[in-house]
């Protein structure tokens, strides 16, 4: 079977179109995900909380304000994952909003994001450095316990927003948490953009908006986990963060939303040039 491209891997982590498989789940008249038939199906069981028809999936407008409609759901995800139904239990909200800054329409358990197939966001550092004139970036490999995806390499900092929270209020727990960078230091971070993501998983669809973030550490900085989701870490030098992008469509050891925020990167700091044929179709892709 031939190799697939930069540009197939980059296509299939960002450009998938749920509605080719997947109904509208509409909450408080804002389409706010995607959803399995069959998933559909089994929301059946709260017809006080869900209306259930073949073209689409609706919260019940019973539920005026967002505090009730966290309610209903948290009481609805707490029985699929007793059911066994929804697995990977965080024990941590996510928002849902029709835009970031927008008034929550609802909170809900982390875990249930794919199978409503919501839009979650995160926040995700680059940790750049440069020893002897040769610019390396550091990169995290996931501990093996993880829930999703154990043992796969990551960014060197990367978490998920979760409610009430800011992209750098996140990004500077998770940098302490995940590498033992102190306030100071993260402090120096600066703001690179944000890249989309949407892919098909065997719970529904993964949605997301990375915020990402850059930062020059010391050449003498060494990242030490702090809250065990890390086994190890490396620095790499450019061009090896390059080849192993190239072959996330065949064997591929980055997760997918760290080797999306490697590409934005590569791509902004020149290394991915314009010279590529494919060079306005990664662009294209990656940006929400």
């Amino acid at each position: 079977m031939p190799q697939k491209s930069l540009i197939e891997f980059v296509q299939s982590a960002c450009d998938y179109d749920p509605t080719e498989d997947l109904i509208p789940f509409v909450a408080d008249g804002v389409l706010v995900g995607w959803v399995k038939p069959g998933f559909a199906e089994k929301l059946k069981d709260w017809p006080d909380v869900f209306i259930v028809r073949p073209r689409g999936v609706s919260l019940s407008s019973d539920y005026a304000n967002c505090q009730q409609r966290t309610a209903a759901l948290g009481d609805v995800t707490e029985s699929l994952a007793v059911e066994g139904v929804l697995s990977g239990w965080r024990d941590e909200l996510i928002t849902v909003s029709e835009t970031f800054h927008s008034e929550p329409i609802f909170h809900i358990e982390r875990s249930a994001s794919r199978y409503f197939g919501l839009l979650s966001y995160a926040a995700h550092l680059n940790g750049l450095t440069v020893r002897d004139g040769v610019p390396l970036v550091w990169i995290a490999r996931r501990s093996r316990t993880k829930a999703i995806d154990p043992d796969r390499l990551d960014n060197l900092v990367g978490g998920c927003i979760s409610r009430g929270a800011t992209p750098l209020q996140t990004l500077h727990k998770e940098c302490w948490e995940e590498a033992g960078i102190g306030a100071d230091l993260a402090a120096s971070a600066r703001a690179a953009g944000a890249v989309g993501l949407c892919y098909q998983v065997e719970e529904g669809v993964h949605r997301e908006l990375v915020f990402v973030h850059d930062l020059f550490l010391p050449p003498d900085f060494e990242p030490k986990n702090q809250d065990g989701e890390v086994s190890a870490f490396m620095s790499l030098a450019v061009g090896d963060v390059i080849a192993r992008v190239e072959a996330m469509s065949s064997h591929g050891e980055f997760t997918v939303d760290s080797a999306i925020v490697m590409v934005d990167y590569l791509i902004r700091r020149g290394f991915l040039s314009s010279e590529r044929n494919d060079y306005i179709e990664l662009l294209r892709s990656i940006k929400p």
